[in-house]
């Protein structure tokens, strides 16, 4: 498997585009688990060479779309700092609420202002938590 292995090594590679359907990060997010729980991770790296060919096949025939390694890698890269930011600003007092409908923490604005300018990247968690949080969990 070459660096950037595909399921189609014919078809040009396109920029990968995480927001035209917001289902593929979910699919992506249960591919992974899906390798972890078959023991296709190594030890400091995110999968193995057989985890990440499953994960490039399997993610084009669920979505049609045809992202490499690469892409894929970088798409984790960004779920995995998103993850370590929820969990800082999670963790960084009790005492506070939840907010199910909008799946994040409930504070008073003068909480996520002083929060915000320790964490400047959580806030796209202020109106929404992460999705896919219990695949992320694992992942």
């Amino acid at each position: 498997m070459g660096k950037n292995t595909t399921s189609n090594p014919e078809v040009k590679k396109a920029r990968a585009d995480w927001d035209n359907v917001p289902s593929w990060t979910t699919t992506f997010c249960n591919l992974c688990v899906e390798q972890i729980q078959a023991g296709n991770r190594t030890k400091g790296a995110a999968f193995s060479p057989e985890g990440w060919f499953n994960l490039v096949t399997k993610f084009c025939e669920e979505t049609g779309q045809n992202y490499d390694k690469d892409q894929l890698k970088s798409r984790w890269d960004v779920l995995k700092g998103d993850w370590r930011v929820w969990e800082k600003l999670r963790n960084l007092d009790t005492g506070l609420g939840w907010d199910a409908v909008k799946g994040t923490i409930a504070a008073p604005d003068c909480w996520w202002n002083l929060k915000l300018k320790e964490l400047p990247k959580a806030k796209k968690f202020r109106e929404k938590g992460p999705q896919n949080l219990e695949q992320l969990e694992i992942m």
